[in-house]
């Protein structure tokens, strides 16, 4: 694979987290971390994509995505990691790991 100037975001992440990848593709994972600096918008842009990934519910691009974040998290400096601080990306986190509750729908207690 060969790393492609002036690609966006989504790309690169697409690419470091496609599921047939067989192992973690780190010329794509840096290319992304470095589009993220290079961008204005790109920590919350990045944010947001990342999200998304973790959610997937292919389990290997979710784990790949959490690979992209720890890289992202040592290559991408303070914007990156304000995004990542705040409240909204945390509780997206929570929403990953916390055991789904299943709703039983609604019933009267009584009925007339």
């Amino acid at each position: 694979m060969a790393y492609q100037e002036g690609e966006s975001l989504e790309s690169w992440l697409n690419k470091a987290t496609h599921p047939t990848n067989r192992q973690e593709d780190w010329e794509y994972i840096i290319g992304f971390c470095d589009q993220i600096n290079k961008e204005l918008e790109g920590p919350q842009i990045a944010v947001k994509l990342l999200v998304h990934k973790i959610h997937s519910p292919q389990e290997w691009e979710a784990l790949q995505a959490l690979t992209v974040l720890e890289a992202c998290m040592k290559n991408c400096g303070r914007r990156f990691h304000n995004e990542i601080g705040k409240y909204r990306f945390l509780n997206e986190l929570i929403k990953v790991v916390s055991p789904k509750i299943k709703r039983l729908p609604f019933r009267p207690v009584y009925q007339v």
